[in-house]
């Protein structure tokens, strides 16, 4: 798991009631996309185009699921690129052969893309404090490719979610698809097709979570690969092992004992099983969502481009939508 620059600090203490953490993690959410206010209604720019205007500037657009997802990552790592690293290449060219700033192209726009995506739709999901079985995560990993909304947002303050001893106050997950794959950056060329059935070709393809602690430090989280046959445990499971076997070609063995990359292995699916369970419960009970007053609500569909005096705008909620679940 990778992390990204600080914002705001959504709470001091580990402990915030249900509205006012709704209210906090707005406003941390804007905070920390406000810097790149310029690249949010480009990516807005980006899903008009790709749905209303497709015979004018959308037409060289590539296709994605439109339903599910807000944009292709591709797009969110082409203008974060252009802007921030262009930025930094312009006062110093030798940078490129930096491997942080090579990450930064990967990770920052990947964290910065399902929060534009959260930010369209501004729901925040409480899930009473339960004990959620694992058994949860034996459906098939494409069974949570349709998110009710382009990402969800779980208040987890009060569900036990820990990274390194930290808890973890809330999560985002999001749909984080490509055309391409993103290593290509790297000099990489992946040839695979992990798309989904219906859905176009899609070499990238994951379900990606986003982690913000109460120190304003935000970091991706677990990811799921949708295309992989096997149920969603087995899936996060190998990503455990996977973890384990890239410690290996790193040799991190000179720093780090056997030991400690066996934890690291284990700690990554336990954490990932903690965090996946939450939506899997989650899409198995959206028929029992309901609001504040203990009303019976559903999500609202995504928001579609709407034509004004201006041409083609694409209105997000203007405020929190809350959700709560037993």
């Amino acid at each position: 798991m990778s992390s990204i620059q600080k914002s705001s600090t959504l709470n001091n203490e580990p402990t915030l009631s249900a509205s006012e953490f709704d209210k906090k993690l707005l406003k941390f959410v804007k905070d920390f996309c406000s810097p790149f206010e310029d690249m949010r209604k480009c990516l807005a720019d980006v899903r008009i185009a790709a749905t209303v205007e497709k015979e004018t500037k959308g037409q060289d657009l590539p296709l994605w699921p439109l339903d599910t997802c807000y944009v292709t990552q591709q797009c969110v790592i082409d203008l974060y690129n252009n802007a921030s690293v262009g930025a930094k290449l312009a006062g110093d060219p030798s940078l490129l052969n930096d491997e942080s700033l090579l990450l930064d192209m990967l990770i920052e726009p990947t964290i910065l893309g399902g929060c534009f995506a959260w930010d369209k739709v501004r729901n925040i999901v409480h899930v009473n404090n339960k004990q959620l079985d694992n058994s949860l995560l034996d459906c098939s990993c494409a069974s949570l490719a349709k998110l009710p909304q382009w990402a969800i947002c779980f208040n987890t303050i009060e569900n036990n979610i820990f990274l390194d001893d930290r808890p973890v106050a809330g999560v985002i997950f999001y749909r984080n698809f490509n055309h391409k794959h993103p290593l290509e950056l790297l000099g990489f060329t992946p040839s695979e097709n992990n798309a989904l059935d219906g859905e176009t070709a899609a070499p990238f393809n994951l379900l990606n979570s986003i982690l913000i602690f109460h120190d304003g430090k935000i970091v991706l989280g677990p990811h799921l690969a949708l295309s992989n046959s096997c149920s969603v445990k087995i899936s996060l499971e190998n990503n455990g092992k996977d973890i384990k076997d890239f410690a290996e070609v790193m040799e991190l063995s000179k720093v780090l004992t056997n030991e400690d990359i066996i934890h690291m292995g284990n700690s990554y699916a336990k954490e990932a099983y903690s965090i996946f369970t939450l939506l899997a419960y989650l899409l198995k009970n959206l028929d029992k969502l309901k609001n504040e007053k203990g009303e019976k609500v559903s999500f609202a569909p995504n928001p579609e481009p709407i034509k004004t005096k201006q041409g083609y705008r694409l209105f997000g909620s203007d405020r929190i939508s809350s959700y709560y679940i037993d």
